[in-house]
């Protein structure tokens, strides 16, 4: 059972240099002072962040000893590029100081591995010294951030574009809208089917007004019980139509050239992909509702995060940020290096995000759901159709959450979000207040003026 898509709608707009004699000769000061002269541009010499650059080199120098060795340098902070690059180069000039010299692998004895990554008051520099194969050690320091100032600033305003696509009284879990032969097809997950419909418009648009036609439904054969606050995901692929992924389920449809459409689940404890790009993957709990926080592939040393109900990734210049929503209500952020807890913008998110990339702004904007009753998102397991969602855009330009847009309104509870194949877009899964029917929704980004 269905009914028309409405027109879309709219939310609302809304220094001093220290350097160490090598044999106590004046002239081995004097040679050292020019080289740093040298190496470190003038504006850099007496900020923060050289002195933090030279220790570093420093505490480096101490554990290498003399030498030759290669450097890798990353940057997971919120630095911009000017600035790594001047704490690379006084890095790099200090060491030249200390005797340790920047080389080729293939000419080094050694190598130093640089990261720098950032807690909510600090600057976090690391670097990990390897000599030979099995002797390694870190130098570590920090330096505190320096006030944000005034709230950032998006260049355009950012407005949140809700589409409603299909409406049941049955449950939904995922919907997937897909460009086929003959016209556009919604692919809907159910709690035991997978049904495909036709649109039935007279133009060629998705989102005009008017109805789908249920072509056919694919029933989802499973051993094992389902949990009561069941979840689901639909992927698209490019060898065949999509993949399920459910509880302790997973399904695959027909290759495209196989006529008709069938699907062939098994039972399996395989992660989902947190990403259309399937560049991470999570193990879900399969009598709860769920990830449990073992990551496949790991978030570069990361492997294991809390036990989250959804995550998102963030990219930036040089490295992705993930954010999870954890079952305690905690947020954390993670870059590949460190683990880092931080606070909702505001009381009232909950626990469904997902990010999507969009010409406005930073380019990529995280969408967290908020409500003003918060127990069905402390408590998922427990069935609550009473609250009203919305659903607010963000960016984290200095890894504290930023509202870019105001909120998007729903008339109930969001109980699913998930960004769609392309990336430039979410699904969202609405159980309405009033009648208890779900509503699936496109969410995206556009740029207001």
């Amino acid at each position: 059972m269905n009914k028309p898509s409405p027109a879309p709608r709219y939310n609302q707009r809304i220094p001093h240099m220290r350097a160490r004699t090598s044999s106590g000769r004046w002239l081995g000061w004097l040679s050292s002072f020019m080289l740093v002269a040298i190496f470190l541009p003038s504006s850099l010499s007496a900020s923060p962040l050289a002195d933090a650059a030279r220790q570093l080199a420093q505490k480096i120098a101490t554990a290498s000893g003399p030498g030759a060795f290669a450097l890798e340098f990353t940057n997971r902070s919120s630095l911009d590029e000017k600035s790594v690059r001047e704490v690379r180069s006084a890095l790099e000039a200090q060491l030249h100081v200390e005797g340790v010299h920047i080389t080729k692998v293939e000419q080094a004895t050694g190598t130093i591995e640089v990261v720098l990554s950032e807690s909510l008051r600090d600057y976090v520099w690391t670097a990990v010294i390897a000599i030979g194969s099995d002797e390694r050690k870190v130098a570590l320091v920090s330096v505190p951030r320096p006030p944000t100032g005034a709230a950032f600033a998006p260049v355009m305003s950012i407005v949140l574009k809700t589409v409603l696509l299909f409406a049941q009284e049955e449950s939904m879990l995922d919907v997937a809208l897909v460009d086929m032969q003959g016209g556009s097809r919604l692919i809907v997950l159910g709690d035991d089917a997978v049904s495909i419909y036709r649109h039935q418009g007279a133009g060629p648009s998705w989102n005009s007004a008017a109805s789908w036609e249920r072509e056919t439904s694919l029933p989802i054969i499973h051993g094992r019980a389902f949990p009561r606050d069941l979840r689901g995901r639909l992927q698209l692929r490019r060898d065949h139509l999509f993949d399920v992924y459910l509880p302790g389920v997973f399904c695959r449809s027909t290759p495209n050239a196989v006529a008709p459409l069938t699907l062939a689940c098994s039972d399996t404890d395989d992660p989902w992909p947190l990403t259309p790009d399937d560049s991470v993957r999570a193990f879900y709990a399969s009598t709860r509702n769920f990830f449990t926080g073992a990551l496949s592939p790991g978030i570069g040393k990361i492997s294991n995060v809390p036990s989250f109900y959804a995550a998102a990734a963030l990219q930036r210049s040089s490295y992705t940020l993930w954010i999870f929503a954890a079952v305690d209500g905690s947020f954390h952020l993670v870059d590949g290096v460190t683990d880092q807890a931080i606070r909702a913008a505001n009381s009232k998110w909950g626990s469904d995000l997902a990010a999507v990339h969009s010409s406005c702004g930073t380019g990529t904007q995280l969408l967290v759901s908020e409500s003003d009753d918060i127990a069905h998102d402390t408590l998922r397991d427990t069935l609550h159709v009473a609250a009203r969602d919305n659903l607010r855009a963000f960016e984290l330009p200095d890894r504290d959450p930023v509202a870019v847009s105001a909120a998007a309104q729903f008339d109930g509870r969001i109980v699913a979000l998930w960004p769609d194949s392309s990336g430039n877009g979410a699904a969202a899964i609405v159980r309405r207040k009033d009648t208890g029917w779900y509503e699936a929704y496109r969410v995206s980004v556009t740029c207001g003026n």
